[in-house]
């Protein structure tokens, strides 16, 4: 009786054990995500030593589990572990690459390159404008003072510059109460007193020719001439006389196509004008400008021919050279020149 007694208060106390195998089973099947965690760091060794006492061993409890129980706990445990790879991770979730948000970009700096170009050419042109309103034409007290001392030729050429821009654009560009006159009248006295021509060749040089044509003209006129030379076709060809003076050092070519006696020397390495062959009268040194009178008047043999502009001889010499010492020729120095004949 005893014996039966201990055997029922031990069966009354202890389930059996696939019941309390299943009980501790089905509620540890189905933890939460939190418990997970809680579990593996706090209760994960108790939990296992308590199991391994009660247990059996491996093989009696994989027996007493059925199929359908271990594809219910692979199928829930790999459940959450499925949705995070397929999810993917939540950092990422704001990220996206969007073309139009490309374009507006791409658009807002073109727009803002384009308004600083914009700015830039404002502000050139307001630059250009504030300096051409600096520029004014100088007092009587400044011009008397001016006279006193040296001319500035630095300061007379700018301000030559600057009264020609004015002209050019002279009703945006004027000074106010000041006329064209006044500009042009500034310009004469400049022009004189920088390049050294008196007032009335300046007055008609200024009465025939606009301002940057006449600022052309006399900037040509104080470039240097190329020296010219005329063969004397009495004596010699034009084409002897330059080998002869390329053997002596001179450089030179023909003039040009409307002449067929004239040479432009560039360089010389003698005296041009005390070679033997132009104390023979091979050839004159004379201006190429100097040719188109005597070209125009086209003197034949036997001819009187008048030049009343006779000085220094370059002109009657070519008439003689092309009436071939025939006719006859009256010279005389007068402030206009004029070739005339007369035939017979």
């Amino acid at each position: 009786m005893a014996s039966n007694k201990s055997k029922g208060a031990k069966s009354k106390n202890q389930p059996p054990k696939k019941k309390q195998r299943n009980d501790r089973f089905i509620d540890k099947k189905r933890p939460t995500k939190k418990d997970e965690v809680l579990d593996d760091v706090s209760d994960g060794h108790s939990e296992e030593e308590e199991e391994a006492g009660d247990f059996l061993d491996g093989d009696e409890l994989m027996s007493d589990f059925d199929d359908d129980d271990v594809s219910e706990i692979s199928d829930e445990d790999d459940a959450p572990l499925a949705d995070d790879f397929l999810q993917g991770s939540d950092d990422n979730e704001g990220i996206h690459f969007d073309e139009t948000d490309i374009e507006e970009k791409s658009r807002a700096i073109d727009e803002q390159r384009a308004r600083e170009e914009e700015d830039a050419q404002a502000e050139m042109e307001l630059n250009i404008k504030e300096e051409s309103d600096e520029f004014r034409l100088p007092t009587k007290e400044e011009l008397e003072a001016e006279q006193q001392r040296p001319p500035d030729l630095a300061n007379l050429q700018m301000r030559m510059k600057e009264i020609v821009r004015v002209l050019l654009n002279f009703k945006d560009m004027r000074q106010e109460r000041m006329t064209r006159k006044d500009y042009i009248d500034q310009l004469k006295i400049d022009l004189g007193s920088y390049y050294g021509y008196n007032e009335f060749l300046i007055r008609v040089l200024v009465d025939m020719y606009p301002v940057v044509e006449l600022m052309e003209l006399i900037e040509a006129f104080e470039k240097p001439r190329p020296t010219c030379i005329r063969t004397n076709t009495l004596r010699t060809c034009r084409r002897d006389l330059a080998d002869v003076l390329s053997k002596r050092g001179v450089e030179l070519d023909q003039l040009s196509k409307w002449s067929k006696v004239g040479l432009v020397v560039y360089n010389s390495h003698v005296p041009i004008g005390a070679t033997p062959e132009y104390l023979a009268g091979f050839y004159y040194i004379q201006g190429a400008s100097s040719f188109l009178p005597v070209m125009a008047l086209a003197p034949q043999e036997k001819e009187r021919v008048v030049d009343m502009v006779a000085a220094p001889g370059g002109k009657t010499t070519y008439v003689a050279a092309l009436m071939k010492n025939s006719g006859s020729t009256v010279i005389s120095g007068l402030s206009r020149p004029l070739l005339t004949r007369n035939q017979g």
